[in-house]
């Protein structure tokens, strides 16, 4: 399994690898691809295996993803009672860098059963896209092909996490910093959601899972309001 261990392992490796390599490009776009490459080539030899074993454990765990999920608090507040059981048939998610790099795709697996919709594997994908300036941003998601009298976006209460698979486009100007590797500006609550996934959940859904990993300090119930959350 995913180990505390392992994970400060795969932390410690990026930043040496940061350390050692970014004075060697006066580029900054160059010292991008190469730190993006590298952190893919070490995903696929390092983390992919162990994903794949978490996979196969936490099948046989009942609501593993679910109660992950709902330890976050941005996360949870998104969820309602009546995804509980939906999300009980959710056996994986993943996430991978957009061909450009800037963005990203999330992919959730469902088991074969799930009576609620016929999807197999939802996503979401974030897609940055350059308009001279700035930049602009547009998340595209699947659209769930729901059994007859199952949708749960539908009916008295249409809140449900499985509108977040809903696309859109923003039209705030924004910008991508690649010594930071993070969108900033104005971005949509939607977006900072999808990088839960991809920087929390996803890499430490064990711990999450525990209640044992140390919520977003940066998320204030109050207001609603939080900021970007660091990767890795």
């Amino acid at each position: 399994m995913l180990t505390l261990s392992r994970r400060n392992t795969c932390l410690l490796r990026r930043e040496k690898w940061v350390a050692d390599n970014r004075n060697l490009y006066s580029d900054m776009n160059q010292f991008f691809v190469e730190r993006c490459q590298w952190e893919t080539e070490f995903k696929e030899n390092h983390l992919k295996p162990l994903y794949e074993e978490r996979c196969n454990v936490a099948k046989g765990i009942p609501s593993f993803w679910h109660t992950a999920m709902i330890a976050n608090k941005m996360v949870s507040k998104q969820i309602v009672e009546k995804d509980k059981e939906a999300l009980n048939f959710l056996n994986d998610i993943k996430c991978r860098r957009t061909t450009d790099l800037k963005g990203f795709e999330l992919e959730f697996t469902f088991d074969d059963r799930n009576p609620y919709f016929k999807n197999k594997v939802l996503t979401k994908k974030y897609k940055v896209k350059d308009d001279n300036q700035s930049d602009s941003l547009k998340a595209l998601g699947t659209k769930i092909d729901w059994y007859p009298s199952q949708n749960l976006t539908q009916g008295k209460s249409s809140e449900s996490f499985f509108k977040f698979f809903n696309s859109y486009a923003s039209l705030d100007p924004l910008s991508f910093d690649k010594e930071a590797d993070e969108l900033k500006g104005d971005i949509p609550t939607d977006y900072v959601i999808g990088t839960k996934f991809r920087d929390k959940i996803i890499p430490h859904a064990i711990s999450w899972y525990k209640f044992a990993e140390k919520d977003d300090s940066d998320y204030d119930d109050s207001d609603g309001e939080c900021e970007r959350c660091s990767r890795w």
